[in-house]
């Protein structure tokens, strides 16, 4: 690739981040789809240039998973608390482990999908294959002391627990988390239907 090429493309991926990030205005709502190819899932921000964005949630995410029509299921795994353990202590923690589950789910999945969790938009499919292939790689090294092999997953399950923030002037009130069950669901992305295809159902 020569010098010219490389510059043009970093000229192009500034211009496009630079308009991800700042305000609504006439020429990043003309080409809203080319910004959104580029931008995700891969290059997204957490940050605006104007305008803060402060957490008022916090989320708990679980998965489990299941062998061929849940022969054998796992017990939950908390993937939420696999990132508080990797930053604990940890003065440089990276990106990874305090923002790409969070966004996976917040900015992606919840923001494509209602809650009967069809999707909404056309990127829908890509944010829940994007959410199924963090949660496996974060399962598959454990999956197999509890009877499901890496090779043997065929179906996933999410548990989504969301709790509010409480507000500064009384950050003891007590607050009733909600939470959110993502149905069993194939991992195969050619596969889309809930469940087992012979109507088993998971324990």
């Amino acid at each position: 690739m020569s010098t010219l090429a490389i510059a043009a493309t970093a000229l192009y991926h500034l211009t496009i981040t630079f308009l991800t990030n700042s305000p609504s205005n006439t020429v990043s709502t003309k080409f809203a789809e080319p910004i959104g190819k580029w931008v995700y899932p891969w290059f997204e921000q957490n940050w605006r240039l104007f305008a803060p964005n402060p957490m008022s949630q916090n989320f708990t995410i679980e998965t489990r998973v299941a062998s061929d029509c849940y022969k054998n299921v796992t017990p939950w795994y908390n993937l939420s608390q696999m990132d508080y353990a990797t930053i604990l202590h940890n003065p440089f923690p990276g990106h990874t482990e305090q923002n790409e589950l969070r966004r996976a789910w917040t900015d992606g999945y919840s923001a494509t999908h209602d809650q009967s969790d069809v999707g909404t938009t056309g990127r829908a499919e890509m944010m829940r294959e994007y959410l199924v292939g963090i949660a496996l790689e974060r399962v598959r090294p454990l999956s197999g002391k509890d009877g499901v092999p890496s090779g043997a997953i065929t179906s996933i399950e999410f548990r989504v627990t969301t709790t509010d923030i409480p507000p500064a002037d009384d950050p003891h009130q007590a607050q009733q988390p909600s939470v959110h069950v993502i149905p069993w669901r194939q991992i195969s992305p050619d596969t889309v239907s809930y469940g087992c295809p012979n109507g088993s159902v998971a324990p």
